[in-house]
């Protein structure tokens, strides 16, 4: 019974390292872009590389420690799928004016992503005037 609930453990330690990896690298791909930019400094794309980085290296030391070839039983993928559901089920509930969670969280993700990638929305995007800003005249924005 204890073998249960430790590969449950792992499971459930996998699958939220697994998430803050592919968090870590969506960002890393988007401060890499940015500092190739010149829209964002050398100090996101490290903080994107640490985020990204370290649960991967949990990751393969978990993956040492259960054993490589080692299959994986139905503790282990319980424990594996319970914090992507539980980010499912935070997305989907309703926020106080209505909409649903996950209409913020993505409305954030792209004003970050504009921010670091340099777009100007508030200049009417791309075409729009703002002058001489970074993501003008050198294919900053697209």
């Amino acid at each position: 019974m204890m073998q249960a609930w430790i590969e449950f453990g792992a499971g459930l330690l996998m699958g939220g390292l697994g998430v803050s990896t592919c968090w870590g690298l969506f960002w890393l791909v988007i401060g890499a872009v940015g500092f190739q930019r010149g829209t964002c400094n050398s100090q996101i794309l490290l903080s994107a590389l640490t985020a990204s980085g370290v649960p991967l290296a949990m990751i393969a030391v978990l993956l040492w420690w259960r054993g490589v070839g080692q299959v994986p039983g139905l503790e282990f993928v319980g424990g594996l799928s319970v914090v992507p559901l539980v980010l499912a089920g935070f997305g989907l509930r309703r926020a106080p004016d209505g909409q649903l969670a996950v209409v913020h969280m993505v409305a954030g993700v792209r004003q970050l992503r504009d921010k670091l990638l340099g777009h100007q929305h508030a200049c009417g995007g791309c075409s729009g005037g703002c002058g001489d800003g970074p993501g003008h005249g050198s294919g900053g924005c697209g």
